[in-house]
Parts: C-alpha cells; sequence; structure tokens
C-alpha cells in the first residue's frame, strides 16, 4: 500500500504511521511531499480543509508529473475551529483520496481553547511562537503542538493527527459495515 503524503512535517509522517498500525497495515510505503496549502498558516474555520484539499491537488499533480502510482493522497491540516455554540477549538482534518479519486474527510478530537486564544490567532498571533516561548524550546509545531501544551502531555500532535487519519480512512476500510447500516435505514424507511 503505497501512500503519498502532502507534508514533510515529521510529526504528520509520525500521524499517518500512528494510524495504519492502529488499523494494522503492515506493509505500507509512505512519500512525502511538501505540498503547498495555500491557505492561511493558522487556518480558521473552512480554510482547514481548504487547505487539506490543496495539498491533495498539488501530490496529485506532483504524482502525475513524475509518473508515480499510488493508493491513497493523505492530507492533514491543523486549524482552529468554532462549534455551533461559537465556542473555539483546535481541530485536525485529513482528506484521504484513494487512486480511484473516491475521497474522505476525517477530524480529529478538539480541545478547546479560550476566547482571549482565538482572538489572537484571527489577529494574526502564534500560539506555537507563545508556547515555545514559555517552554524555552523551538518549534513546538513539530513537536507536542498546541493540543499537546493544553493537556499537558496527555495528547500529542502525532497522536490527536492520527485519529483524523482513521477517522479519514474508516469508508475505505470498513464499508461494509457503513453500506448495511445505510441499507436497513433504507429498509425501514419504506
Amino acid at each position: 500500500m503505497k501512500f503519498l503524503l502532502g507534508s514533510k512535517n515529521p510529526s504528520k509522517r509520525n500521524a499517518l504511521e500512528i494510524a495504519l498500525k492502529k488499523l494494522e497495515f503492515n506493509d505500507y510505503e509512505i512519500i512525502s511531499y511538501n505540498a503547498p496549502s495555500n491557505t492561511n498558516s493558522k487556518p480558521i474555520g473552512y480554510e482547514i480543509i481548504r487547505g487539506a484539499e490543496n495539498r491533495n491537488l498539488a501530490i496529485k499533480e506532483y504524482a502525475t508529473k513524475n509518473d508515480i502510482e499510488y493508493d491513497y493522497l493523505c492530507s492533514i491540516e491543523g486549524g482552529f475551529s468554532l462549534d455551533e455554540n461559537g465556542i473555539p477549538f483546535v481541530v485536525t482534518y485529513c482528506i484521504m483520496e484513494d487512486k480511484n479519486g473516491k475521497k474522505s474527510t476525517g477530524k480529529s478530537l478538539g480541545v478547546r481553547i479560550t476566547k482571549v486564544m482565538f482572538d489572537y490567532l484571527k489577529s494574526g498571533g502564534s500560539l506555537n511562537k507563545i508556547i515555545g516561548e514559555i517552554m524555552q524550546k523551538d518549534n513546538n509545531k513539530q513537536s507536542l503542538g498546541i493540543i499537546g501544551y493544553l493537556t499537558n502531555g496527555l495528547y500529542d500532535r502525532a497522536n490527536v493527527d492520527s485519529e483524523a487519519v482513521v477517522s479519514s480512512l474508516v469508508p475505505f476500510i470498513y464499508n461494509e459495515q457503513r453500506e448495511r447500516l445505510n441499507q436497513y435505514i433504507k429498509k425501514m424507511r419504506k
């Protein structure tokens, strides 16, 4: 099984590996390509999914130009969103696309952030930069991430991102269960 990953960020690669191991994929290859998201570096709301879609388009183009065969394109994009009640969260989305063009979007758990943090982000601020200053460490974005800091290491970026990857693979791997449930619902409605 060959996966083209739309990032060279080691945390995202680790997230894909964690997800594949969890789903018991034993024979796989990951090719990382630095695909641009073409969105804000701290995407908010719909920009998160748009960023993942843009990354998949870029890696698909890369694969076509370089005659690279693959089974799945995978793009992971983290960002910030408001739920239906206006509560801000840090979340991750993953878009998986198979070689036939079938797509699936997965989402991670969300960790709530404060309105102060969200407003700071909206004004162009970087929580990762502040976390780096507080912890006196560089490159928090590629290690614990914001979620890791906010949960005191209970979660780290790769583990949370891996849940978005698993979620995006569910329709491909467990399609039989989904179809059975769909058919049952359709039958009930008759």
